[in-house]
């Protein structure tokens, strides 16, 4: 069973002990979960709702998942989770650091300015005041994961003489940071629509400005401000659409 929200950082996932059908019942019970907390306003549905929905009693909902809180906790790190991995599998092989780089930005804004990913920061909004260790418990299983494999990245770039930074963690979090902008404050708010095409130009002037500021090598630098450049030594790799 998942542990208690008031506990220090508990682990949120389903049953991965017992027996076979308690595992494929928690796994229904995401998805009615899924269908249900980003749909309707989280004080809207009720455990009887999502257990009924994945066929199940309230009763062998509350075995598996001892609240509503709980199994909501569980669905948003699993989701918060697969998208940390999504953003950088499609990276792999590659030994370009600024294609890597590029990738990396387009999944992460793609993935976390979709529509799923802020029907979430919504739901997570209207339940964090009430549940503190909410939003905690979700960042350290989904934006931590992508904030250490993103510093680990930089360190080893970093450690063969492409980068010159003395510290990766904060270099991750500004890279993060430049080539995200304001896109998903106005995704959330609906204030204006982002079309495609600003997206790109928002990610590709962050990867500028980052590599401009941490290449050890200054003239490379100089070259990779080059607009375009970026977009066309990358254009091979796909992206995230939004």
């Amino acid at each position: 069973m998942a542990a208690d929200l008031n506990s220090d950082l508990p682990s949120p996932f389903m049953p991965m002990k017992g027996s076979d059908d308690s595992i494929v019942c928690a796994r229904h019970l995401l998805r009615a979960a899924r269908r249900k907390f980003f749909t309707k306003p989280y004080d809207t549905v009720s455990m009887e709702e999502i257990a009924t929905r994945a066929g199940l009693s309230e009763a062998k909902a509350l075995g598996l998942f001892a609240s509503k809180e709980e199994l909501f906790a569980s669905l948003v790190v699993q989701e918060m989770a697969a998208a940390a991995v999504e953003i950088w599998c499609r990276t792999i092989g590659s030994t370009d650091m600024e294609a890597v780089l590029l990738q990396v930005a387009r999944n992460y804004v793609g993935l976390f300015g979709s529509n799923r990913a802020t029907e979430i920061y919504r739901s997570l909004i209207c339940v964090s005041a009430r549940f503190p260790h909410l939003g905690r418990i979700i960042y350290e299983h989904g934006a931590r994961v992508l904030l250490e494999r993103l510093s680990a990245y930089i360190a080893a770039r970093n450690a063969e003489g492409h980068l010159a930074v003395s510290d990766p963690d904060l270099a991750a979090q500004q890279f993060l940071s430049l080539v995200h902008g304001n896109l998903h404050l106005r995704e959330v708010l609906a204030a204006q629509p982002v079309s495609d095409k600003e997206i790109d130009r928002v990610i590709e002037s962050g990867v500028r400005l980052f590599l401009a500021g941490y290449r050890s090598d200054r003239r490379d630098a100089s070259q990779a401000a080059q607009p375009g450049r970026l977009a066309r030594e990358a254009g091979t790799c796909g992206s995230v659409k939004h």
